[in-house]
């Protein structure tokens, strides 16, 4: 006779479930080729080939080298997940770089692109958070016809099978940017075009609304993306501004996506030079990188926070032996890693790019590594 499923069964079943859940994530916790949260960064700055290197951010002395490319990496992405490295590698005889794509739990490596053999230029891999689809920059270097570069345009690589499928943003020729930049939430890509007739910011929406546009134009003379709000319904971006006195100053404007309006995120008439800006993970603040211009200055830039509803500014890092910028949260929007630049002394070891840690919380300061840069977080990686 069929048993029916009751709803002990039910309860059953899922504190079952709930076990062997937990015994695994107790597993994996516990595997001792577990490294805890590191931290990538391109080494060395100066005197040297440069690739990828990763530390723990617990013992920062444990770097160890990723990659090995011959004649250096051009930049790097990491997965959310900490399971691949996407790197663009600079290759002989032509300079050209190709992205090339890294697991990082066994070392294995596989070419994502095939550019080099297209006479093309890839590199600024950014992966999709939550996703295995990987957004990039290629570019034609028309070598040997003597029509010169091409246009920056931006590609997806799809890495969840193999072969792997890749494939421009858009089929239209004219369709160009470069610096692509994801949301939190995956559904939307923003880059900056720099076509001569309209520069500017454009946003790619992948799941728009029902009849909402696919493509959204954000007009700014300053050349970068700027920072998107985690949902990607908002983005703060530098503009230029050019005040009384004749010298030209960058200052914050936020675009809400949905109505496209744009106003002003900071003030353009105040004594303050804003260049980046990058999202709370919560979505309730923007950290900026500033400089003031009165009696306030300091000779490099500092990171200050600011409310997005208020627009209220405190100092998050102020320190004016240093100048700080290209940082990123960590997911809790606990920690940020940060690229610092130490000015005295000026030193063989010191004049060069460090790599950092700020907890947010307590304001302590790690050092990670001198003489690197373009640090990026990751997560759930085992040593091989």
């Amino acid at each position: 006779m069929k048993r029916s499923i009751t709803r002990l069964d039910v309860v059953a079943l899922g504190i079952s479930a709930a076990v062997l859940a937990l015994v695994a994530l107790l597993t994996t916790q516990s595997d001792p080729r577990r490294i805890g949260p590191a931290v990538a960064f391109m080494y060395p700055a100066l005197g040297g080939v440069q690739n990828v290197w990763m530390a723990p951010i617990a013992d920062p002395s444990a770097a160890e080298q990723v990659t090995f490319a011959p004649l250096g990496i051009y930049d790097f992405g990491v997965s959310a997940d900490g399971a691949y490295l996407a790197y663009s590698e600079r290759t002989a005889p032509t300079g050209l770089h190709e992205i090339k794509l890294m697991n990082l739990n066994t070392r294995q490596v596989t070419q994502l692109t095939q550019c080099v053999q297209d006479n093309a230029d890839c590199r600024t891999p950014v992966f999709r958070p939550g996703g295995r689809v990987v957004a990039y920059e290629r570019v034609n270097a028309n070598t040997g016809i003597g029509t010169g570069i091409g246009v920056v345009r931006i590609w997806l690589a799809d890495i969840s099978r193999q072969p792997y499928e890749t494939a421009p943003l858009s089929p239209d020729s004219q369709f160009i940017g470069y610096g692509p930049e994801w949301s939190l939430d995956g559904n939307v890509l923003a880059f900056y075009s720099s076509d001569v007739a309209s520069p500017g910011i454009l946003v790619y929406n992948l799941n728009p609304a029902e009849g909402a546009p696919t493509l959204k134009y954000v007009p700014s003379q300053y050349g970068t993306v700027g920072g998107l709000s985690p949902n990607g319904q908002q983005l703060v971006f530098p503009d230029m501004y050019r005040r009384a006195d004749g010298q030209v100053y960058s200052f914050l404007r936020i675009a809400d996506l949905n109505g496209l309006d744009f106003v002003n995120f900071t003030n353009p008439e105040d004594e303050v030079d804003d260049t980046e800006a990058v999202w709370h993970p919560d979505g309730t603040r923007v950290t900026v990188v500033r400089r003031y211009t009165d009696d306030r200055f300091t000779r490099g830039y500092q990171l200050y926070d600011i409310d997005a509803a208020t627009g209220a500014a405190s100092p998050l890092l102020v320190d004016p032996a240093y100048s700080h910028g290209f940082f990123s949260y960590d997911p809790s929007g606990q920690m940020i890693v940060l690229q610092r630049f130490p000015f005295e002394p000026q030193t063989a070891s010191s004049s060069s790019p460090q790599v950092w840690t700020l907890d947010v919380t307590t304001g302590a300061l790690t050092l990670i590594s001198d003489n690197a840069f373009h640090p990026r977080w990751m997560y759930g990686v085992t040593s091989p």
